[in-house]
């Protein structure tokens, strides 16, 4: 069994960094407080009782990839005031600045995830995360998305925690398999995060518990001039992200990608703009 560096929480960026350059994860304590942890728990409370798991489209995949005993929904900016603090976590961003920049003027949130693995459900498939941009899902492209997986419930070997493979974003063969004695396994507190790498082989693990809903918080982030899985201004309306900073609005999709070439705007605007001078307000 391999194993994953565990920082502490005052580990600064550049540690940070060095783990994640090295093995394409590192996990790093107490990201996430206690108290925004409540919060946040609180405020999706009703969606994580109600929502059903599985998936109603995209079927063939519902037990490989989505899991049919794992409950996922996105609209955590909507859902979520706390998600804001959770979207702006300096940690996550100053990777994704280093990661991602080098490639593209900005970048937008990804997706944020709620996975919430159930008991009975089996094992993940093992992907990586860049194979949703297949044509820079190779041993030779650059960084296309940074993730963190957040334990907003502890992480174990037995209610499904994440399991990563170290040193997969650097294999000169992206189609090998990893053996046993490869992966690692992501145990973590309530408020750690597992920072990854989108070329970093993962999955998340098998729940064998009986009673046990593992609640992991998935947020990533893409290069801007990508597209990206979560459809970002649907999921966040304009009511919810005008509250935001302007920081978090861009993130979301609401401000247009990159000073000189203006893309993603509305008869040329921004999409705020846009909609105050229009009746599209939603």
């Amino acid at each position: 069994m391999a194993d994953l560096v565990v920082l502490a929480a005052d580990a600064d960026l550049a540690t940070v960094l060095e783990h994640l350059d090295r093995d394409g994860g590192v996990i790093v304590r107490e990201l996430l407080s206690a108290d925004t942890i409540e919060r946040f728990k609180s405020e999706i409370a009703d969606t994580t009782a109600t929502h059903r798991p599985g998936a109603r489209s995209g079927a063939d995949r519902t037990t490989e990839f989505w899991g049919s005993q794992t409950k996922r929904f996105t609209r955590l900016a909507w859902r979520s005031r706390a998600f804001e603090e959770i979207l702006l976590a300096p940690t996550l961003l100053g990777v994704a600045d280093e990661a991602l920049l080098p490639s593209c003027d900005d970048y937008w949130m990804n997706t944020g995830q709620m996975m919430i693995v159930g008991p009975g459900e089996s094992e993940q498939m093992a992907h990586r995360d860049a194979g949703n941009w297949m044509a820079l899902c190779q041993p030779d492209s650059p960084e296309v998305t940074v993730s963190c997986m957040y334990a907003i419930d502890d992480f174990t070997v037995d209610n499904g925690a994440t399991r990563v493979v170290p040193g997969s974003h650097k294999w000169a063969d992206f189609g090998r398999v990893a053996t046993p004695g490869e992966v690692a396994i992501a145990e973590m507190a309530a408020g750690d995060g597992l920072i990854y790498s989108g070329r970093v082989i993962h999955n998340g693990g098998a729940n064998v518990t009986a009673d046990q809903w593992r609640l992991g918080l998935h947020v990533s982030f893409v290069l801007g001039w990508l597209t990206p899985e979560e459809a970002l201004p649907v999921s966040t309306p304009w009511s919810a992200a005008s509250q935001m900073s302007e920081r978090a609005q861009r993130l979301l999709g609401w401000k247009c990608y990159g000073e000189r070439s203006r893309l993603w705007t509305v008869d040329y605007e921004e999409i705020s703009v846009a909609l105050a001078d229009d009746n599209l307000r939603t």
